[in-house]
């Protein structure tokens, strides 16, 4: 009998720990490593909006539209708890957010997706609570899309798995078709397998061939309790990104904030002031809106906006798993990247997404916008 494959994951953010959960399930020995103890910053930073109405580019369409249909699949597996298909709402008060209104219904319509532009006085029947500075233009609404709790997520697929706390900082070939891991401690081990899914972390660890560069940004959320709930929706408005965070709670983003954070214009603070201020001016008969949890944290993508998932054709053995919309792709993706390591079955769909390796006598950091 052929033993099962030793594959350790580097990161135990969505992206790895849904990996590793798919590699335990199909037979692998798997050893789930993770640096930070505390929390998945990535994760817990996401706004969490499982969608496929927000992409343009068409293989990035055709991904995103299958992880929702991959939600879709477990869903009476993860629970309510875990992921909700509330719909999304996407306010327009602008020339600008009506033309990206437009454009997603009429992308998502084209493929099937569902979509539309609906009637004013029909948003404000679904969210009554909600009230605009800016009457609206138009609104679009994806009736497929929802949200997921990263935390009630990531645990599903950590159910089972042992984590190690240790942090990886070189990756080298090991003689006989294996990977040699060096950690932080001097401590050394083989492994037949390695997914990196450190993602900001990955530009920390050496290896024998040049990654593609990262493109790094930052990601803020407040999550809130609320004397009721405020929307039932996920709601997109130019000021201020909400969602239902279970009942009585709600999470609050903004994408203006994040690009501030990575200029150094703003602070934790402050940015968190900010958008309870806008909440509760948008809900002036809401009641009291508090913090529960402010988290700022890393947006890592390959600087060509696409995921990066697959081998190393130079370094066999050592996969790449990064992702800007992490918590959307991450069930679908850990998926198919564990079916591909353990039986080499390459699902077409990844294609345009393999990572472009280089040769490189050294370590490759470019991690562009990272503080």
């Amino acid at each position: 009998m052929t033993a099962p494959a030793r594959v350790t994951v580097l990161g135990a953010g969505i992206l790895g720990a849904a990996t590793a959960h798919h590699l335990a399930r199909q037979g692998a020995h798997v050893t789930l490593i993770d640096a930070d103890t505390r929390d998945a910053r990535s994760t817990t930073a996401s706004f969490a909006c499982v969608n496929g109405s927000a992409k343009s580019d068409p293989d990035l369409c055709a991904l995103n539209d299958r992880a929702v249909e991959e939600y879709r699949r477990i869903a009476h597996t993860l629970g309510a708890a875990a992921v909700r298909f509330t719909g999304q709402h996407f306010v327009a008060t602008g020339p600008d957010s009506l033309r990206i209104a437009e454009r997603r219904v009429n992308a998502a319509c084209s493929r099937g997706y569902g979509g539309e532009i609906l009637p004013v006085g029909t948003f404000r029947e679904r969210e009554p609570h909600l009230r605009l500075d800016t009457p609206p233009l138009a609104v679009a609404w994806f009736p497929a899309d929802g949200w997921a709790d990263p935390e009630a997520l990531r645990a599903h697929f950590l159910t089972g798995l042992t984590m190690q706390h240790r942090k990886a900082i070189a990756i080298s070939p090991s003689g006989s078709g294996r990977l040699q891991i060096t950690f932080a401690d001097g401590d050394r081990t083989d492994t037949d397998r390695v997914v990196d899914a450190t993602g900001a972390g990955a530009a920390d660890i050496e290896l024998p061939v040049s990654r593609p560069p990262l493109h790094v940004t930052s990601g803020f959320v407040v999550a809130t309790d609320t004397d009721r709930d405020l929307v039932t929706t996920v709601v997109r408005t130019p000021q201020l990104g909400i969602r239902p965070d279970g009942p009585r709670r709600a999470l609050l983003h903004s994408h203006e904030i994040d690009r501030l954070f990575d200029h150094d214009r703003t602070t934790a603070e402050l940015a968190a002031e900010t958008l309870l201020d806008r909440a509760r001016r948008m809900f002036p008969d809401a009641g009291h809106i508090t913090p529960r949890r402010i988290t700022r944290g890393p947006r890592p993508t390959p600087a060509d906006g696409k995921p990066a998932v697959g081998e190393s054709a130079i370094l066999p053995g050592y996969y790449e798993l990064s992702a800007h919309s992490g918590i959307t792709l991450a069930p679908l993706l850990g998926r198919l990247l564990a079916t591909e390591i353990l039986t080499e079955f390459r699902d077409p769909i990844l294609s345009p997404f393999r990572p472009d390796w280089g040769l490189s006598g050294n370590v490759t950091r470019s991690v562009d916008g990272a503080r």
